[in-house]
Formats: structure tokens, sequence, C-alpha cells
């Protein structure tokens, strides 16, 4: 999501599709620290945080394979994927690319969650008679009877917590990641299609965009009591913000034009 970080002795290193992939020790770290269930009330919640692992892993590398595996349908090998911290990011050449080409691999990302999504839901429907509507009714989301797909389910709480982290997910985190936000899939999309108006002036667009949405997303979610999305919203204004900086630092050391760059 923020570029490749670098390589270390501890990275998992594998393949899949010939796509080279690497996963770094902070994406571990992060997703525990993100799961919520590590605390000192000892190993009764290792698993639930083992699983919300394995479901985040899963889920970014599907993610960033849709990125991988668009680009090389269009074309452009992708040379590799990296797991990291906040995300993952797959090294494609979008430079080389067309911007309609751009926006379809960046929108495979976001895309290839949801193919993950309806496949989690169809194979419940099939296999155990699950209503998707009250299966996505599990993380709060509209009408449908939670109770009524959780008897459905096998009674294994790790199962249902696989189920429920896996349309939560894709699901939510899915959209939030098409919101016109940089680095995000939706603020590189953004500043696609503002290049296409003013190409020199896109960045600098999209960062402004991407700073007045982070910042009224964050005060939205502070008033809510939701302090969690609301710092994280509020990092990404201030990666927008920093970016900015960056335009009006080259701007005054006379290297640029502050409305082009």
């Amino acid at each position: 999501m923020f570029g490749a970080p670098n390589e270390t002795a501890y990275d998992l290193r594998f393949r899949v599709l010939q796509i080279p992939v690497r996963v770094h020790p902070l994406f571990w770290l992060i997703s525990l620290m993100l799961s919520g269930q590590w605390n000192a009330r000892g190993g009764e919640d290792l698993v639930p945080a083992a699983v919300w692992v394995a479901c985040v892993f899963v889920s970014i590398l599907v993610h960033e394979l849709g990125h991988g595996l668009s680009s090389r349908l269009l074309g452009h090998e992708p040379s590799g994927i990296v797991l990291y911290s906040m995300g993952g990011y797959c090294l494609v050449p979008l430079d080389q690319q067309r911007p309609w080409q751009r926006i379809v691999v960046l929108l495979c990302g976001p895309g290839a969650g949801f193919l993950l999504l309806a496949l989690v839901l169809g194979l419940a429907g099939v296999a155990y008679h699950v209503n998707p509507v009250d299966a996505v009714a599990g993380i709060g989301i509209g009408p449908g009877d939670w109770f009524a797909a959780r008897m459905q389910l096998p009674q294994s709480p790790s199962v249902v917590r696989a189920f429920v982290d896996l349309i939560w997910i894709n699901f939510a985190w899915g959209l939030v990641n098409l919101l016109p936000i940089w680095p995000l899939d939706g603020g590189r999309i953004a500043e696609v299609v503002l290049g296409l108006f003013n190409r020199a002036a896109a960045s600098r667009w999209a960062h402004v965009v991407g700073l007045l949405t982070a910042g009224l997303l964050a005060i939205w979610r502070a008033s809510q009591e939701d302090y969690f999305m609301a710092v994280w919203f509020g990092l990404f204004g201030l990666i927008n913000y920093r970016m900015l900086q960056s335009h009006y630092d080259t701007f005054r050391a006379g290297d640029g034009e502050w409305w082009r760059s």
C-alpha cells in the first residue's frame, strides 16, 4: 500500500501462480494487534487471534493477487507481492500502463476480495443453507438474522470466527479501500482520473481530496466514539498532508511550479 519495505532475514517467501510473495515480519505483528484478541488473559484468546491473522493473510494475499493477475492479463507482468504492516503491495509497472489499464488493475484488488466474499457466502449457502443476508448481519450490516445463520453453521467457534472475519475483512475493508484517500486503491484511482483533466496537477489534487476525505471521516468516527477508526483515518490524513507539504517544498526550492507539481 505504501511501497515495498526493506527485506529482512525473517521474511517469509513463496510463490503463487509464478508471482513471488514476501511477507514482512511486521505483517504478522500488526495483524495480531488488530485482532483485539491479544491480551493478558492467557491462552484462551490465542485461537481466535490466530484465526483472525490467518483470515487477514488470505484476504490481503487474494487482494494483491487481484492486482497482479489483472496486470498480467493486460500484458504487464508483476514482479512480486509484499505483505507488511498495514496491508500489502503488488509490484506492477503502473507507469507503463494506459490510464484505463491502471484503473482496471487498481479495481481488481478490492474486486478480488469481493469475489472471495461471494465464494465464502456461496459455499456456506450450498453446504449449510446459510442465507447471505443473514450471514452479513453477523458484522452488523443489513436486516438479516445472524442468529439464524449461526445455527446453520458448524458448531465450532473457530469456524464461526473465520466465517465472520472473512466477511468483515473482504466487505468492510474492501469498501474502505475504495475511498478516495491516497494511497488506498480509491485514492490512486482518483489520481488517475484527475490526471485525465490535468496530468501535471493530478498528484496534488489527489492528496487534497485524500486529506479532506480522511479528515472528515476521522471527525465523524470520533463523534461516534470509534476512536480507533478516527486515529486510522487521521493517519491517512497526515500522510496526504505530508505529501502536499512535499509538493510545496519542491515549489519553494525552485524545482517546479506549485500549481503544476
